[in-house]
């Protein structure tokens, strides 16, 4: 295993016991150590797959357009364009495509793919030729098609470091500075913000309904929580103990973030939520805790319209593991700890029509406004999935 080769030969016996002490003081840096990071699956997003087209019809009044359906989604195509089991390319919403002549149609919207309507027929996604290559339905081409994952204008930037080389002595020698080195002695990272710590938790990313429709069939039955999908920015809050004192790491979506004047430093100390995490040490009695949620407030636009900038948290993970749903629900119910919302529990039993229109309601912070949608999370499993609404997604041009 590569991480025990690294651990055996890239850590030098000449350091103090002082240091040893230190790494192996705290369950953080020791699951760093041991390669535990393998627990967790890659956050690498397939934007772009092979897949198959399962119905196409008609639309009213559409002489010159049809709706084909591709896993659990519906995407306007041209009438004769393509035949039912046709292998194709899917490029999901919320990507941009490269600036090439077969997508100069999208100029106009800065090459983004997102949901939209076209003779009252929502269509969400593109479907274009497979590529040249031996591809068969469910490979990934995300990278030989270019799509990027659209991501919303990061609100500090701050400075990042050099990206990780992706193999050899030099990524082992990266990963001991950025992972170990820049952990125990802090003051030597002079920069303000870098990588998300996925080593340790995965970034926090529920796949789409649409995505997956098989789950309908796999999960019917079982009984799921449903909590409101709120709109801000995610946040993960990592707890470890220094010198006998609670220390917290702050990260946004895809950063670890080492200043203190960004957005989620400044509510993370406005809301006091390291009192919550201390509930959760005490309760747990342990100081192994990450926590993720949604910064909301004057993040991405304030959709829920409050007055003062809060966290509301959607996962726990108490030494390395995270809660299922029901454990989850009752923690932060009996510890009072601000959470997203729970709309209602119920058993799975949907087809894909029923379960994007159930999705369809209002805001639980601002009845006025369009819910971004439902998180559905196993009560006694980890199997979640999120349904966007689509009216939340017009309606914000997304």
């Amino acid at each position: 295993m590569l991480s025990n080769v690294f651990r055996v030969h890239y850590f030098p016996q000449t350091y103090s016991a002082m240091v040893a002490h230190r790494l192996l003081t705290s369950r953080v840096k020791v699951r760093i150590l041991l390669g535990l990071q393998n627990n967790h699956k890659s956050n690498k997003m397939k934007l772009a797959t092979i897949q198959r087209i399962a119905q196409i019809n008609d639309i009213p009044d559409a002489d010159a357009i049809q709706v084909a359906t591709v896993l659990g989604w519906m995407i306007v195509i041209k009438k004769n364009e393509y035949q039912v089991g046709d292998l194709c390319a899917y490029i999901q919403i919320d990507t941009i495509v490269p600036e090439l002549p077969a997508y100069e149609f999208l100029r106009s919207r800065k090459f983004r793919v997102r949901t939209i309507k076209l003779r009252g027929q929502i269509s969400q996604g593109l479907i274009v030729p497979v590529p040249n290559g031996n591809f068969v339905e469910g490979d990934d081409v995300t990278d030989i098609l270019g799509i990027s994952k659209y991501e919303k204008v990061d609100n500090n930037p701050g400075n990042t470091k050099s990206k990780m080389p992706t193999s050899g002595i030099t990524k082992w020698i990266y990963l001991f500075k950025h992972q170990v080195i820049f952990k125990i002695f802090p003051f030597l990272n002079k920069n303000d913000r870098t990588p998300f710590p996925k080593e340790l938790v995965r970034i926090t990313d529920e796949e789409r309904i649409q995505n997956i429709p098989q789950v309908l069939q796999q999960y019917a039955g079982k009984l799921f929580y449903l909590n409101y999908k709120l709109d801000g920015s995610s946040i993960t809050i990592i707890h470890y103990k220094k010198n006998g004192k609670s220390r917290f790491r702050i990260c946004s979506r895809k950063w670890e973030l080492h200043d203190t004047q960004n957005d989620w430093y400044k509510v993370f100390t406005s809301t006091n939520f390291n009192e919550e995490i201390i509930k959760l040490v005490n309760h747990f009695k342990t100081d192994d805790i990450i926590v993720q949620g949604e910064a909301i407030g004057k993040f991405n636009g304030n959709h829920h319209n409050l007055k003062k900038d809060e966290i509301r948290i959607f996962n726990i993970f108490i030494d390395g593991k995270k809660l299922v749903q029901k454990e989850f629900m009752d923690v932060v119910t009996t510890l009072a700890i601000p959470h997203c919302p729970l709309y209602k529990t119920i058993i799975l039993n949907h087809d894909m029509q029923s379960i994007i229109q159930l999705s369809e309601i209002k805001d639980c912070i601002n009845p006025k406004a369009e819910a971004e949608g439902l998180v559905w999370r196993g009560a006694d499993s980890n199997m979640s999935f999120k349904v966007i609404n689509n009216k939340f997604l017009i309606k914000h041009d997304q």
